[in-house]
């Protein structure tokens, strides 16, 4: 299915003005409770339905942190940084090393590359001074 083939409900579409203007990378929770601002009687599982599909059509992204989806509208290719103690994520955009991973990903024999991105791991700042 092209993405000109999704049928474009209100709820889809609240969705996706929702995880555009959200700072960061929400939890289905998250996008429920923003969501339910403007369509009071949508549902968790709505929502949750409709991340999945928007996800496997390509419009969205999901992230699984810690065994936690998280969604983001940002679909240019990027890389994360995850804060091990708060779980803080956020986007770290760096052309080389996309080129550079693409590049080695091209090297696996049987198997068409599409896209590559990585997480980084660690402590941030804010957790760092709190130590």
């Amino acid at each position: 299915m092209k993405k000109t083939d999704i049928k474009y409900t209100n709820q889809r579409i609240e969705i996706l003005d929702f995880l555009k203007e959200f700072d960061g990378h929400p939890t289905v929770d998250d996008v429920f409770e923003g969501v339910r601002q403007k369509l009071t009687r949508i549902s968790k599982a709505t929502v949750y339905n409709n991340l999945r599909f928007l996800s496997e059509k390509g419009l969205i992204k999901e992230v699984n942190v810690k065994g936690v989806s998280r969604f983001e509208s940002n679909m240019i290719p990027h890389h994360h940084t995850m804060c091990l103690e708060c779980g803080e994520m956020k986007d770290y955009e760096s052309e080389e090393l996309c080129e550079y991973a693409m590049k080695i990903a091209a090297e696996i024999d049987d198997f068409k590359i599409e896209s590559a991105d990585t997480n980084f791991y660690g402590i941030c700042k804010k957790c760092m001074e709190k130590e």
